[in-house]
């Protein structure tokens, strides 16, 4: 599967998750806690394939505009961090932690944005069809491989 199309899967699953969440804003605080459990470990995972595979490969490559578009990543990632660990701060703060989420669903949602706009189409004009593919075989593996360690 072509790493474009593997990311696209991921950003549709945390997609899911996040209207999980939003949908379901009158759970208990344990179901909730489940919830964010798994949004947190799903973002985990998948930034850390991002920042060991694609980054990389887009930043190395002969692409000017890659190499823009990873560091315009990369401080995204930076942001998305900052709020969980605010958001692990506020827990026992009802009120707190509803407004981190909600801040952290804004901005997880504008990052998967701009990558499918923009960092796809860079990736699709920059790389033949089979490193495209061949990243994604490695986008894959490395997710087995992580999401192993978190079990």
């Amino acid at each position: 599967m072509k790493v474009t199309v593997y990311l696209m899967r991921d950003h549709e699953a945390l997609r899911s998750l996040f209207a999980q969440y939003q949908k379901n804003s009158t759970r208990t605080g344990k179901d909730k806690k489940t919830l964010l459990g798994e949004i947190q470990r799903e973002i985990a995972v998948h930034s850390q394939m991002e920042a060991e595979i694609f980054y990389p490969a887009l930043q190395n490559s002969a692409s000017i505009r890659g190499a823009e578009l990873v560091e315009a990543a990369v401080a995204d990632h930076d942001a998305v961090d900052r709020l969980l660990e605010e958001l692990q701060r506020s827990h026992g703060n009802e009120r707190a932690a509803e407004a981190k989420m909600s801040e952290l669903i804004q901005e997880v949602m504008a990052h998967m944005e701009r990558e499918e706009d923009e960092m796809f189409d860079e990736a699709r004009k920059t790389f033949s069809e089979f490193r495209l593919e061949e990243l994604g075989l490695e986008m894959e593996e490395r997710r087995r491989i992580l999401t192993q360690r978190a079990a």
